[in-house]
């Protein structure tokens, strides 16, 4: 399997039915956007931006590897929401920023970006441990009836897959090996290292 094809099959795992050649473009865009100063986003408000870009470096924060920011992700979800949702989509996603920033207001008397780094993590620890859990699946196919996403598995969905799908952290972070060796079943962790990417 090329990058190509696991980027359009995690796509459609994401609920996303786009052609490989969208997300490619949609992810070379971002990672430009993540360059300029300036950006301004194309979907949400820039408060929103603002704060979908402080819950992505919440969740994935710069440490000995690059955070979320620095890898464009808030562009990234911004462009997703733009280009490739729904209207019905974008609406339940603006709603659920709006609510998470009501109950943040409400746990903290101030919204989630002017938190500290302390209460942005407690907070979204609260939320990922009260979120649904996504049913099984196999293979992107989903072996439970389906139901509605929560709005947190949603957004941390979409953090991760900009994240891990960037071209620094598909060929710098993550391993690479393109014919890989034997198969073996069953290797204890500490043997394992990194994950695997396909470039």
């Amino acid at each position: 399997m090329t990058r190509r094809d696991a980027l359009k099959t995690s796509g459609l795992v994401l609920g996303y039915a786009v052609s490989a050649s969208t997300l490619s473009a949609l992810f070379l865009r971002c990672q430009a956007e993540a360059k300029k100063a300036d950006w301004k986003p194309v979907f949400l408000s820039p408060e929103q931006a603002h704060s979908i870009g402080e819950i992505a470096e919440t969740i994935l924060p710069k440490t000995d590897t690059p955070g979320a920011k620095e890898l464009g992700v808030p562009q990234f979800i911004d462009l997703m929401l733009k280009e490739l949702s729904s209207p019905e989509d974008q609406a339940d996603f603006v709603a659920g920023l709006k609510q998470l920033e009501a109950d943040c207001e409400d746990a903290y008397g101030k919204p989630f970006a002017d938190c500290s780094v302390q209460q942005r993590e407690e907070f979204l620890l609260k939320l990922d441990t009260e979120a649904a859990k996504s049913p099984p699946s196999v293979w992107g196919i989903t072996l439970a009836p389906p139901s509605p996403t929560p709005f947190f598995r949603r957004l941390k969905g979409m953090t991760l897959f900009g994240y891990f799908t960037t071209e620094k952290v598909g060929k710098e972070i993550l391993s690479y090996d393109p014919i890989p060796g034997e198969y073996i079943g069953c290797l204890p962790l500490s043997e394992v290292g990194n994950a695997w990417t396909e470039g």
